[in-house]
């Protein structure tokens, strides 16, 4: 072979890898973005109070107007449920008797939960005047179920007037007795 027969193949071959140099050499243009989103879960509360402004507990103690009945009176209190929860939410009550010894007492007296009710009258005829009965116990029975399902916004509140009466049948056993009876307030959403 020549030696120009052996230039000429390097500077092809020089050629041959400058070529492959310029195809690994060639730029691409990329972009991008990224979308993102916060999650949080709401909170679903209920307080219990006097007023729609103090209703921010989970447990209230009614404040019963007469603390000695006896047959024949009856007494209110009212109760407020507020929900304190950051979304709508509806609510459920039920009555539950409750208390240490006999629950006697609980069973023989007759309650009756309104809405849109006041308490009116004194001494031992204090009532739930007016309104809806939302949920009855009649003397000589338990509570029966939870009530229909009620609505609550945010930051909304419902007034409830609780009226306990002993009737005029009561049993001569029941003096001195004492019982508890308390509203469940129960609010559930995503079920």
């Amino acid at each position: 072979m020549s030696d120009l027969s052996m230039r000429v193949k390097a500077i092809l071959s020089l050629g041959i890898l400058v070529g492959f140099g310029a195809v690994s050499t060639l730029a691409s243009w990329t972009g991008e973005a990224t979308a993102t989103s916060d999650i949080s879960t709401a909170t679903v509360t209920l307080g219990v109070g006097a007023t729609s402004g103090t209703a921010t507990t989970a447990s209230y103690q009614m404040p019963i107007t007469g603390n000695n009945l006896f047959p024949g009176s009856t007494s209110a209190s009212v109760v407020t449920v507020k929900n304190t929860g950051s979304i709508s939410a509806p609510y459920v009550f039920a009555g539950r008797i409750t208390g240490s010894g006999s629950t006697a007492l609980g069973t023989a007296l007759n309650i009756v939960v309104k809405t849109g009710a006041t308490v009116s009258g004194s001494g031992s005829s204090v009532t739930c005047s007016g309104g809806t009965a939302l949920l009855t116990k009649n003397a000589g029975s338990q509570f029966g179920s939870a009530t229909a399902s009620r609505p609550l916004a945010s930051g909304g509140s419902e007034t409830l007037c609780v009226q306990y009466s002993l009737p005029v049948t009561a049993s001569n056993t029941l003096q001195g007795a004492t019982t508890t009876i308390a509203m469940d307030f129960t609010s559930t959403v995503g079920s």
